[in-house]
């Protein structure tokens, strides 16, 4: 029988914190599920851990393939698939026990392609409460809105909106590429229905995370990569203030850490236009950039105090 949820779980040496990620799953309220672990060439624990709690459970899968990083990983799991949904989980995050329950009755009740939810962000011993809701629901909203909404693993999709769409993650992407994923499914399917459910349903810890840009030194051109291709392929015409507004972010933030975009005015110049056109930032972040693509060294201290 087709389950009503497909979870894929990416895996990468994450042995210290995998059990707790599978805890999370099987101990869920809701049963009708399966899960899809991709070890991504693990030299570690992870695979085992994977095969064993495959054996003690039929509903849990495991694919061992070689390192290809989490974009491969994740499009392998999405090729498996079966479910009439599907939800990602991180291998070194969690979700509460009736995650999949509130998902489900949100999309059923609903009518609904698309779940959206909150998350809680779980560092330095300190929870922060991330608010997801969407502007609105309206489609054009929603494509904006995804420049900032961009995590991949608080959305309940819809099988059918990637699988019948052709939408695929690109593989060599492994920044961004859930950002790309979710901007392509909403760009192939203008006429989706969304629901929001306002509940922190998802645990993203940090603490043994590397994935944000301060723990692997993501450079400039690998973050702005995903906004780059979608523009290529897609009109983003009912999206261009968000565009404007996504890109002037990303510039502010590498101008905070110029170790990691030494040739900022190479990299930002030939997003001038949309950094003057963007609206939404304090002004004097605007104003910082420009003058940096302008050759105006910006004092540190400036920069600390914006």
């Amino acid at each position: 029988m087709t389950p009503n949820i497909s979870i894929i779980v990416p895996a990468y040496n994450t042995e210290k914190s995998f059990q707790r990620c599978l805890d999370s799953i099987t101990g869920q309220s809701f049963r009708d599920y399966e899960v899809l672990i991709i070890d991504d060439g693990s030299i570690d624990a992870t695979g085992t851990i994977a095969d064993e709690y495959a054996s003690r459970d039929s509903r849990i899968k495991v694919l061992h393939k070689q390192n290809g990083g989490v974009a491969a990983a994740r499009q392998d799991g999405i090729d498996h698939v079966s479910g009439e949904y599907t939800l990602f989980v991180d291998s070194d995050d969690y979700i509460l026990p009736n995650t999949l329950q509130e998902l489900y009755y949100a999309a059923t009740s609903q009518k609904a392609d698309l779940v959206i939810f909150d998350f809680n962000l779980i560092r330095n011993n300190k929870v922060e409460y991330w608010n997801q809701q969407p502007t609105s629901l309206k489609w054009e909203h929603l494509l904006g809105d995804m420049f900032y909404l961009c995590p991949l693993w608080n959305k309940l999709i819809r099988t059918a909106c990637f699988r019948d769409q052709g939408v695929r993650f690109v593989e060599g992407i492994n920044a961004g590429e859930d950002h790309l994923f979710i901007l392509k499914i909403l760009a192939c399917n203008p006429l989706i229905r969304t629901a929001y459910v306002g509940k922190a349903l998802y645990q993203y810890d940090l603490t043994q995370n590397s994935s944000s840009i301060t723990n692997i030194g993501i450079s400039a051109e690998q973050r702005l990569l995903p906004l780059v291709l979608f523009r290529n392929e897609y009109d983003i015409t009912p999206a261009q203030a968000s565009f404007d507004k996504a890109i002037l972010h990303i510039a502010y933030d590498y101008l905070k850490r110029p170790d990691l975009c030494p040739d900022f005015k190479k990299v930002f110049g030939p997003f001038k236009q949309n950094i003057k056109a963007a609206k939404g930032l304090p002004f004097h972040v605007k104003v910082l950039v420009l003058l940096k693509l302008h050759g105006i060294t910006v004092p540190l201290g400036w920069l600390k105090h914006s």
